[in-house]
């Protein structure tokens, strides 16, 4: 059973049923409006409810998108609010660089768009140091684009990166390297 309740997994990231899109609250002095996917209307609706200030509207995929961001908040000065439409996986990416340029959680707002329980996330191999990307879901096993090892996707999510954890699914039943090798006990002197 998973202990998502209790993890670092952002309730917006949880699966299950999504959170209802809604307009973020207008407390900065200038905005930046990052989109993932197919969100020109909300990315829309959000600037037209913006009061007349400073706006940054960057739509691309996770990638792009997030070097844009962190492009944007090199030049930002202190007020300025990141609201982020995407599905779970890229709004953790563009959250961890939104992190990263210092701003605070309160400063960032997610409303993510897709309700599909397995989206696109980075799998971070505790084994091999990698990053797999690969469509999967909290509890999931995937393999490691490193050291192929089937890694679980575990429900700890750094805010860093923004990737999950996963470690070998049968770390604690795994067969040792050699199993035709048995030990030999050495008398006691």
């Amino acid at each position: 059973m998973s202990q998502i309740a209790f993890s670092s997994v952002p309730t917006w990231a949880r699966p299950g049923d999504p959170s209802e899109e809604t307009t973020p609250a207008p407390t900065g002095s200038s905005y930046v409006l990052v989109g993932v996917g197919d969100v020109v209307e909300t990315l829309a609706r959000w600037e037209s409810a913006l009061p007349p200030r400073a706006t940054t509207r960057i739509h691309a995929d996770a990638d792009s998108a997030a070097a844009q961001l962190a492009g944007t908040l090199a030049e930002a000065v202190v007020g300025v609010r990141v609201w982020i439409a995407a599905d779970a996986g890229s709004a953790l990416t563009l959250r961890a660089v939104a992190l990263g340029a210092g701003l605070e959680d309160d400063e960032i707002s997610v409303v993510p768009v897709t309700s599909a329980p397995e989206v696109v996330v980075e799998v971070f191999c505790a084994h091999c140091r990698s990053v797999t990307r690969a469509t999967a879901s909290v509890d999931d096993v995937v393999p490691c684009a490193g050291c192929r090892r089937d890694l679980l996707v575990y429900h700890h999510v750094s805010r860093r990166t923004g990737h999950y954890l996963g470690f070998m699914v049968d770390a604690e039943t795994a067969q040792p390297a050699c199993p035709d090798t048995e030990s030999v006990e050495e008398p006691v002197s």
